[in-house]
């Protein structure tokens, strides 16, 4: 019986030992906004101060459509 309970003892103890409890990182997902372009600095410092995010105006567009502001930040 002495046997058993050491074998009993020593199982749980183990068993403690290698249920690690496993923490999940969730990360964030990125999330995007767009408006007009009123500058590329004004375009930086909206996303920075509204969504703590980084904001750039677009490089090319055609003539009729106006600049954007794209503004990626996270969730």
């Amino acid at each position: 019986m002495a046997k058993f309970s050491t074998l009993i003892s020593f199982l749980l103890i183990l068993l403690v030992f290698t249920c690690e409890e496993k923490v999940r990182i969730i990360e964030a997902k990125d999330c995007h906004k767009v408006w007009d372009c009123k500058g590329d600095h004004r375009c930086w410092e909206d996303c920075k101060a509204e969504y703590s995010g980084k904001g750039m105006c677009d490089l090319y567009t055609t003539p009729d459509v106006p600049k954007q502001c794209f503004c990626a930040y996270k969730c």
